[in-house]
């Protein structure tokens, strides 16, 4: 059966992938080398495809495969769900095998150089993306998911499972920013069986409180139980998003939130959570509760939930922890026939589905007074625009500022390190509430438009001389000016004289102008202070740990 399935996934990455992998660098190569060359590189797009969709030709540029890799196959930024994917990939012929110790530590001595912009360590395909990549290595809220890809076993054996356990550990400390997932023979060809027939999913489902929309196309929508739902992922997997431009995202913090309502607030799960969509080759209803509305039993044929995907692998998790609780929760959910639809019609629902605006903690913001009033304040005191809205023009930096950079830059400003470790870590965690801390140490009535603009303007004058910096600093250091950013932010801050900085008549200017030389010497010795304490750690958990981050401070200062 290995030999069939390993014939299968070759296949289908001839059909997929032809003419789209770069193979340059094997030119001179024999048919066998580029041969195997090829579909390794081919099953690192594919296991790209799998976690974002991306057609053939556009998965096949994540490709970074090639000497001196530093083992990373392929790399992609998925902008949308800010992950950062990394994909390992091996081509194993017998579709025995399993990861090998060696190529496991090779993947993450591979990662962790990533952190730490030693873009010099891989190939050129992957420095080509260094800005990109540095970019999304600056964003407070990006995650990384590590893929094995390989035709071989899934299993890991013990030492090499350890490997992946411990940077998950650390990396994983203070919140979820890692995830490792393997994807063997097994899960390769039920991927690409996606689409055959053998491989199609029927279910059977009750609906309460049920209806229907028969014009222009026939639709059922109703309420099924979360426990009904959670044994579909049981018996089907992956195979329910066939259609889906994602698969389950595994642990992320949206998901993390589903869980918890499922496990603690169950019967508030409709409420809280917008259901789940699915597509259906046909839709048939049955004679049980042919009378009533108040549920009927359905069967469906060539199912593909093809929105709410993390909603059903969120209801899977949470019923495996506390089945019970699942069994309270109810889920809204709407089934598309596709029968007599037009062809691309499957097309366009998936799409529609899957960009539509979501709703942002930060959202929320824009109904707190305080802000109204600072926007006011700001104009008439100042002559700023203050942006609070998502989708406001963004001021020019000389004539305002945005919600995000006032949130972060009095985060940075206020005495406890911990709250620019959030701003690091989880800026959307101090928009959560708008009634109380932290949201209520930022932006409170104390608060004035001059503390407001000055506090921007000096983290721009930090954030302007780290960028200078980091020009001329080595790969490491690099990392931490980066990644330390908001530390630097918070200890500038704590060098400053800002006893006045709600007065319009103090000179502030001449206390701005100190900023550049501060931030060199904060700068500096923030990198003794990591090279002295943490030689080895990961740059990006360091300055997510609040503990951590409080100890440097610390004797930083008191140096």
């Amino acid at each position: 059966m290995n030999n069939l399935w390993v014939r299968h996934v070759r296949e289908a990455i001839r059909t997929g992938f032809s003419g789209f992998i770069d193979l340059s660098d094997y030119a001179a190569s024999s048919d066998s080398l580029r041969e195997k060359a090829f579909l390794s590189r081919g099953l690192a797009a594919l296991a790209v495809q799998r976690y974002t969709g991306l057609a053939p030709s556009e998965a096949a540029k994540s490709v970074v495969d090639g000497s001196g890799d530093n083992g990373l196959d392929a790399v992609v930024i998925d902008d949308a769900h800010r992950q950062v994917i990394l994909v390992q990939s091996k081509w194993d012929g017998t579709g025995n095998r399993g990861l090998g110790l060696g190529d496991a530590r090779n993947f993450v001595a591979g990662f962790k150089d990533l952190l730490d912009l030693k873009f010099t360590r891989f190939t050129p395909a992957l420095q080509a993306q260094e800005e990109v990549i540095t970019a999304a290595l600056d964003d407070p809220d990006i995650s990384f998911l590590l893929v094995v890809a390989t035709t071989g076993r899934a299993e890991l054996a013990h030492p090499v499972r350890e490997v992946f356990e411990d940077v998950l550990k650390e990396m994983n400390e203070n919140r979820q920013t890692v995830s490792v997932e393997i994807l063997g023979l097994n899960e390769f060809h039920a991927l690409i069986a996606g689409g055959v027939d053998g491989s199609r999913v029927s279910l059977k489902a009750t609906l309460e409180n049920w209806g229907v929309t028969g014009e222009p196309y026939e639709a059922y929508y109703g309420v099924v139980s979360a426990e009904s739902i959670a044994d579909w992922y049981e018996r089907n997997g992956d195979r329910l998003f066939s259609q889906n431009i994602r698969k389950s995202l595994g642990r992320t913090s949206v998901n993390d939130s589903l869980i918890d309502t499922l496990l603690h607030e169950p019967e508030n799960f409709w409420y809280f959570n917008n259901g789940v969509t699915a597509l259906c080759e046909s839709v048939k209803k049955t004679a049980r509760g042919a009378t009533s509305r108040t549920f009927a039993e359905f069967q469906l044929s060539g199912v593909s939930v093809v929105n709410g995907a993390q909603t059903v692998a969120s209801i899977h998790s949470a019923a495996r922890k506390d089945p019970d609780s699942v069994g309270r929760a109810k889920v809204w959910v709407r089934f598309i026939s596709l029968e007599g639809c037009p062809s691309d019609f499957d097309a366009a629902v998936t799409r529609a589905t899957n960009t539509q605006n979501t709703v942002e903690s930060r959202d929320f913001v824009a109904l707190d007074p305080e802000q109204s009033r600072l926007r006011t304040e700001l104009v008439l005191s100042l002559k700023k625009t203050y942006s609070i809205k998502r989708g406001e023009p963004t001021p020019e930096l000389a004539n305002g500022c945005t919600v995000v950079d006032a949130t972060i830059s009095l985060a940075c400003a206020n005495r406890d390190p911990n709250l620019a470790v959030v701003a690091k870590s989880r800026l959307g965690s101090l928009w959560e509430s708008t009634e109380k801390a932290p949201y209520r140490l930022l932006f409170n009535p104390g608060v004035g438009p001059y503390r407001l603009w000055r506090c921007v303007e000096v983290m721009r004058a930090v954030d302007s001389r780290l960028q200078e910096r980091r020009r001329a600093l080595g790969e490491r250091p690099k990392a931490i000016a980066l990644q330390g950013n908001r530390l630097v932010l918070h200890l500038v801050f704590r060098a400053l004289d800002i006893s006045r900085i709600d007065d319009a008549d103090f000179q502030w200017d001449e206390e701005l102008a100190k900023v550049p030389e501060v931030a060199d010497s904060v700068l500096d010795a923030l990198i003794k202070c990591v090279d002295k304490n943490y030689p080895t750690s990961y740059v990006t958990s360091l300055f997510k740990n609040a503990a951590k981050c409080r100890l440097m401070v610390d004797e930083i200062r008191g140096a």
